[in-house]
């Protein structure tokens, strides 16, 4: 091939978009395929706290999930349209968490928030009661986090220094938070169609939440499932279901047209991660199944140790409060 040949393809590849990801510092950038990229966590002290996604529609682009710091989303926007060559045009907010749907206003105005109906009702009661919280506490959440990570052991300081950057990624987003509400509502499904390609939105009620919006990509086996996967990392049940959110897993994990799973935290992985959830859950309920069978008192059930097999996993202080969450529901 001629010096003038290969000049020749460089310059085309410079037109058509040969795109690489920009220098992020919120999350690293994962090619999952062809116009598709998970945008995975920061846990050293990034403020991006939860998991994104990024689709090329071919002629618009669309972001699933807008983390909890708006400049951390601005972060996403631009990585989305370098990548892309396109402006945002939709973001979707899987559930009513705040890690999850407070960088919305970096997208905004120009692109349509998508959520479901319940999901939307649920931001516009919650947050403004999470913001007055965060206003009042936050500071000393910061310096616990910085105590227990100054104390932290070897093993326990990555996740300490996520916490802290958690906490401070609040801090510093509170003066100029506003609220978004999403724009386009659905219940049960909505397609998005692009020209070169088209993504399903699914809700699954009482789940992680009392509504999770998934994102499948069929061509491409993709299922983004928000917050009903937790991978390494041990899930939060105290706004949802759990049997009926172990449900939802079960028939992801029976669905053989999906293949990769991008977690609302942890790393993109196959399918033996979600059938680690539920097993987590499984173990979970019989615990405390067996707890109440033997009258022993919450005040002690939620001191059970930590199972070998889930030792490991990060948010380990979810663990007690997921106890204490299935003991009284079994107990009603």
């Amino acid at each position: 091939m001629s010096k003038f040949q290969i000049a020749s393809i460089f310059l085309i590849l410079c037109i058509v978009g040969f795109r690489r990801p920009p220098t992020v510092t919120n999350f690293s950038v994962q090619r999952l395929a062809p116009g598709v990229w998970a945008c995975i966590q920061n846990d050293k002290g990034g403020h991006a706290i939860s998991n994104a996604g990024i689709v090329d529609l071919g002629n618009k682009t669309l972001v699933f999930d807008a983390f909890i710091n708006p400049d951390a989303a601005a972060e996403l926007k631009q990585t989305a349209e370098k990548l892309t060559g396109h402006s945002v045009s939709f973001v979707v907010n899987s559930h009513f968490h705040d890690d999850h749907i407070r960088g919305d206003q970096a997208f905004t105005p120009g692109a349509s928030i998508i959520s479901s109906e319940w999901t939307k009702n649920e931001i516009q009661k919650v947050e403004p009661e999470e913001r007055a919280w965060a206003r009042k506490h936050i500071n000393e959440r910061i310096e616990k986090a910085k105590q227990k990570l100054n104390a932290a052991s070897p093993n326990e300081r990555d996740e300490a220094f996520m916490w802290l950057g958690y906490y401070e990624a609040i801090a510093q987003s509170l003066p100029k938070l506003r609220m978004v509400l999403p724009d386009v509502t659905f219940t049960d499904s909505l397609w998005i169609h692009g020209s070169k390609r088209s993504v399903l939105l699914l809700e699954y009620k009482n789940g992680h939440t009392g509504s999770d919006v998934v994102m499948l990509l069929p061509k491409e086996k993709i299922a983004f499932l928000g917050d009903l996967l937790f991978v390494q990392r041990h899930p939060w049940f105290g706004d949802g279901d759990a049997d009926s959110w172990k449900m939802h897993l079960e028939n992801f994990y029976a669905d053989t047209s999906l293949k990769q799973f991008v977690p609302g935290h942890g790393p993109v992985a196959g399918k033996d991660v979600v059938q680690d959830l539920v097993h987590y859950i499984n173990d979970l309920e019989q615990m405390a199944k067996q707890a109440i069978q033997n009258g022993e008192p919450d005040s002690m059930f939620v001191k059970t140790a930590v199972p070998p097999k889930y030792k490991n996993w990060w948010y380990g202080g979810f663990y007690s409060e997921n106890l204490d969450f299935l003991y009284g529901r079994m107990k009603k």
